[in-house]
């Protein structure tokens, strides 16, 4: 319990994180819009002048594909399009992407601790696969995270669907420590990486956590997590594979999770590598 109590207290600057700028796909439907659709083209270029105005010379400098992506990614809304398109250009700039990798990153690519493992749940949300049991703070730390996050998320949306869906996360805590946590990464996470993005998230399932996890830490973090966040957070207790059956189907979730999905994690990350500049 001292080293729970310990972390709680670090936990305490969630404090001051506003997880009221994740987007969340509260409605749970899909978008109205079509995409390639003239009224996506419509919305795009009043988000375009939206960013001419706004004199930003890197945002109106950015590639159409990188424009949609942050249209699609906040509900069509042109104003809030163009919000996230400045946010995610800081955020790559500050995480070094367009840079070669260097051994953390290659290191955190090559653990499979998050993946974006190419599979969708029945709403055509993309599967992002999170076992931070591999997770090492003390070799990988918060700006190192932000990094790995980062480029796994923007490889993640440069698939249409996902940049209008969103996605769903499976949470796996099966195996995990206290010692695989840092919660400098998880402000980052939850303040810095989900806000700067155009990704909705449309539910979190958390799979067998630990019971000091599940049942002291995660009630005491969720106190600071938007109220539209919480609501879309779904807890499995225990190692129960087919109740992950509720929220994605056995068909997209890798063999590991009692799933059928075919997931080959070494080419996984060897292509995501070799997607990187060099």
């Amino acid at each position: 319990m001292t080293d729970a109590k310990k972390f709680m207290g670090e936990m305490q600057g969630m404090k001051d994180v506003d997880t009221s700028k994740i987007e969340v796909d509260e409605e749970q439907t899909p978008p109205a819009v079509e995409a390639g659709s003239a009224e996506e083209e419509a919305l795009l270029e009043k988000m375009e002048d939206l960013v001419k105005e706004s004199g930003d010379a890197e945002a109106m400098a950015a590639d159409k594909g990188t424009k949609l992506m942050c249209l699609r990614g906040r509900k069509y809304e042109p104003a809030r399009g163009a919000e996230v398109l400045y946010a995610m250009l800081a955020l790559k700039k500050e995480a070094a992407i367009g840079t070669p990798a260097d051994d953390v990153l290659t290191e955190d690519i090559k653990s499979n601790k998050i993946m974006n493992i190419g599979s969708r749940d029945r709403d055509g949300r993309a599967v992002l696969w999170i076992r931070l049991r591999f997770h090492n703070p003390k070799r990988s730390a918060a700006p190192n995270m932000v990094r790995f996050v980062t480029t796994v998320m923007l490889s993640a949306l440069r698939d249409a669907e996902t940049q209008r869906k969103g996605i769903t996360v499976v949470q796996d805590m099966s195996g995990l420590k206290l010692s695989n946590l840092d919660p400098a990464t998880a402000k980052a996470l939850f303040g810095k990486i989900f806000p700067a993005l155009p990704i909705r998230v449309g539910r979190i399932v958390i799979f067998n956590p630990p019971w000091i996890l599940g049942h002291v830490i995660l009630p005491f973090v969720f106190n600071f997590l938007s109220k539209k966040l919480r609501n879309r957070i779904k807890v499995v207790n225990g190692f129960k594979p087919e109740a992950l059956a509720e929220f994605v189907d056995q068909s997209s979730l890798p063999a590991e999770l009692s799933g059928t999905f075919a997931l080959d994690e070494a080419k996984w990350a060897e292509a995501l590598l070799a997607d990187l500049p060099k």
